[in-house]
């Protein structure tokens, strides 16, 4: 992938956390990790993760035991989660 590509993603990731994120998926993870039941010392992977809000809310419960784990096919929106989370 080029570095211009890459970096339109990356834009468009960063507008998708600040847009989306607070006005739509902020407001479900939540609910999504309690319909979950996550539990601390469970293992749980994100699948098309985007930006990593609900892998956000899963840490968060986790405390220190456990292990969260995003994947997306988006280059531009695992580097955005990247950086929002560096542990996941």
């Amino acid at each position: 992938m080029s570095e211009p590509t890459l970096q339109a993603q990356i834009d468009a990731a960063n507008a998708y956390e600040a847009l989306f994120v607070p006005a739509l998926f902020g407001q479900w993870a939540p609910k999504v990790a309690d319909a979950a039941r996550i539990q601390p010392g469970q293992r749980v992977l994100d699948v098309a993760c985007g930006t990593g809000i609900l892998a956000r809310e899963v840490t968060s419960r986790m405390a220190s035991s456990g292990h969260v784990a995003g994947i997306d096919p988006s280059p531009g929106m695992i580097a955005v989660a990247k950086q929002l989370a560096p542990a996941i």
